[in-house]
């Protein structure tokens, strides 16, 4: 979910920038949710750790806060090669997913 009230906020008066931003995000980040998956599937630990670091950065730039919680807490699992490190993955994919079809709802509007 996306904290929209901060995001404008932190970004105020420049409605035509968090329009940008977000495309950006959409853009930058749908592969990622497939990446997620198969990094889960093939047990890659290391570059798991390294995308998750990545999407933290990028979802909270954009205010979204249960996403980066998400991603910090996958990136960590995976650093220290934990077993619920795919398991997070792919809650982390579910996440993204979830965050996309929230902007592409916003960006309709």
């Amino acid at each position: 979910m996306i904290h929209w009230q901060d995001l404008e906020s932190r970004y105020a008066g420049k409605p035509e920038f968090i329009r940008k931003l977000l495309g950006v995000f959409v853009n930058s980040q749908t592969p990622t949710v497939d990446e997620l998956r198969v990094m889960a599937a093939d047990g890659d630990t290391e570059n798991l750790a390294r995308l998750a670091h990545s999407l933290k950065g990028s979802a909270g730039n954009i205010m979204a806060r249960d996403l980066m919680g998400l991603a910090l807490e996958t990136e960590h699992a995976a650093r220290d090669k934990l077993p619920e490190a795919m398991g997070l993955a792919c809650d982390l994919a579910d996440g993204l997913n979830a965050t996309l079809a929230e902007i592409a709802e916003r960006l309709k509007a």
